[in-house]
């Protein structure tokens, strides 16, 4: 049964802009009824893919007012998934190799965006990609730091029964409510999961 289509999830979500919850941003916009791919899963909802339980945690905001001048009228945050490897053998949990870090931190500090590659996410808010990077973290929670870089990047490696954290850095609306999320891990790239976060879902 197929997932939605990029495609399909970017004309749902504007569709849905003013919707409030979480089956509502997504309404009527499966391909196909029914099943878990199909499903949009709220914050702290957990969904396991090969074995992997991942989780939404919510977002951060104010940890760069350092950059801020680099953003003009947006917000800078930081979407932040919880993986926790439930699974026999280790998982990649992203493509850009350690020596391109500097390059991804680069784009973040400076709304260069454009400048990566393709990402395993699709950000959207009104109707529209926004752009953003991320970056794998080898503890799951959202107060990992520069300390804790799984793998330096996005090429890290997550072994089996430990937990890590994908954050998300994105550019927003400053008067965003609601962003949809779509999700095709390196470790399952035929596996696609939706997510939607909401302004309420500050950690």
């Amino acid at each position: 049964m197929a997932s939605m289509s990029r495609r399909v999830f970017l004309k749902c979500v504007g569709a849905a802009a003013l919707a409030v919850t979480a089956s509502g941003i997504f309404a009527g916009c499966s391909e196909e009824g029914g099943g878990s791919k199909n499903t949009v899963y709220g914050a702290n909802e957990t969904v396991q893919i090969n074995g992997v339980n991942v989780k939404l945690l919510g977002y951060q905001q104010g940890f760069g007012s350092e950059i801020a001048g680099n953003y003009a009228d947006k917000t800078l945050i930081a979407i932040c998934f919880g993986l926790d490897n439930q699974s026999e053998k280790a998982i990649q949990m992203g493509n850009t190799a350690q020596d391109k870090l500097s390059d991804v931190w680069k784009a973040i500090k400076n709304n260069k965006f454009d400048t990566l590659g393709e990402s395993e996410f699709v950000v959207v808010a009104k109707d529209k990609k926004l752009g953003h990077a991320a970056i794998g973290f080898s503890r799951m929670t959202p107060n990992a730091g520069i300390g804790d870089i799984l793998g330096a990047g996005f090429l890290g490696t997550l072994e089996p029964q430990k937990s890590g954290c994908i954050k998300i850095y994105a550019i927003v609306p400053s008067d965003w409510e609601q962003i949809g999320i779509q999700y095709t891990p390196y470790f399952a790239p035929n596996e696609t999961r939706s997510f939607v976060l909401n302004r309420s879902n500050q950690l």
